[in-house]
């Protein structure tokens, strides 16, 4: 019997869901940099989240990776873990080179060989993100990923332009005899970034290929630990157990799922920041959504929560914090219905229904589903205010 319905919710999911090419969810275009420079154009693929074409009001976080082969499965990765209401990956567009290009890589070379030589960042900071913000509708917060040799330039570009990432994941960088002048560095960059709020995730293991970079690693740790100021928010893992080559992929994804945890988690109600009240719940949200993010973050999950326990000891309390929550958020559906909840647990029960009419009024621009638990709510409301009438 459980054989059989297994088979029929097999068969009543599949012929719902269809497989379909990466590139039909996630269109890719291309992003055309002409710099003087680079002698010759250089191309990136520019992998566009599902949702693009159709949201033309929405804006993207950038993560940004120097290697070809990366677009595959940061593409899909993305597309799996954005496409459920965004959790735990906030849609984004994923921007790779499309080819090995000459002029770049002598770029690289020559900041290799003189890490003082700002050209190579200069191209970003002067072409290639200001084109990709010129051309897509980017919101500012950008990503970068790298491994290896690009793992260590992106260490080297947020100590050198800070200014040009918000957050990197970073997998077994090359830090051998101080490549790029990383580690020597460190200890005098790292207070400058005391006014920029950055993210830093870096995993390396014991491979043959990242011996000889461990040691640069854990010493680049310890000096994290000395001198990185509280807005740099960063870990470091020197023993990491995965393979080598599953370290980039299990970097991305750890990485973002602890960058985005801030957005997707709210504060508990007995949170250091939730018992100091409203005001200290709306001042943490502004300070993420203007500090970190660049775009803004809701304190309303947060504010609910807080709602939520003040109602099993303080109800009129309770009720004046769901009042507020719909004032700081007058659009949302749930902040009416949150407080005719509340209402309805307290015997208002008129005064609920009229508050989940509200609901029901603002949910409309939600998807169904969320239409629908509206509407059952309000059924709910209704039907026991007529019993009790009766």
């Amino acid at each position: 019997m459980l054989k059989r319905l297994a088979s029929i919710f097999f068969f009543v999911y599949s012929i719902n869901i269809f497989a379909v090419e990466i590139n039909t969810l996630n269109p890719i275009e291309k992003l055309v940099i002409d710099a003087p420079i680079l002698q010759q154009t250089m191309y990136f693929n520019v992998t566009l989240p599902a949702s693009y074409y159709s949201a033309l009001d929405k804006k993207y976080v950038v993560i940004f990776d120097l290697h070809p082969r990366s677009q595959p499965y940061l593409s899909g990765m993305h597309d799996w873990l954005s496409h459920n209401s965004e959790w735990p990956w906030l849609e984004s567009i994923v921007v790779t080179p499309a080819k090995y290009h000459v002029g770049y890589a002598k770029l690289f070379e020559d900041t290799a060989a003189e890490p003082t030589n700002m050209a190579l960042l200069d191209l970003y900071e002067q072409h290639i993100l200001p084109k990709l913000d010129d051309t897509f509708r980017t919101n500012g917060f950008k990503v970068y990923s790298g491994f290896m040799s690009n793992g260590a330039f992106g260490l080297y570009t947020m100590l050198n332009k800070p200014n040009l990432f918000n957050a990197y994941l970073i997998s077994s960088p090359t830090l051998s005899n101080d490549f790029l002048n990383i580690v020597a560095d460190a200890k005098s960059k790292l207070p400058l970034l005391k006014n920029k709020n950055l993210f830093l995730y870096l995993t390396i293991g014991k491979h043959q290929y990242e011996q000889a970079h461990v040691q640069y690693v854990e010493e680049l740790a310890e000096i994290l630990e000395k001198y990185a100021p509280e807005s740099l928010d960063w870990e470091v893992k020197s023993d990491d157990p995965h393979y080598y080559m599953s370290r980039p992929v299990l970097t991305v994804l750890n990485g973002i799922e602890k960058l985005f945890d801030d957005y997707h988690n709210d504060l508990s109600a007995d949170s250091s920041i939730s018992q100091q009240g409203i005001d200290a719940i709306v001042n943490y949200y502004a300070e993420l959504s203007n500090k970190k993010y660049g775009f803004t973050v809701s304190a309303e999950g947060s504010l609910n929560k807080l709602a939520a326990a003040q109602l099993t000891r303080d109800k009129s309390k309770a009720l004046q914090t769901y009042l507020k929550i719909i004032t700081l958020y007058p659009n949302s559906a749930y902040a009416y219905s949150n407080y005719a909840a509340a209402l309805a647990q307290t015997g208002q029960l008129k005064a609920a229904i009229e508050q989940q009419k509200i609901a029901v009024e603002k949910s409309k621009s939600l998807g169904k589903w969320h239409q629908n638990k509206h509407a059952k709510l309000l059924d709910k409301y209704l039907k026991r205010y007529r019993a009790v009438a009766d």
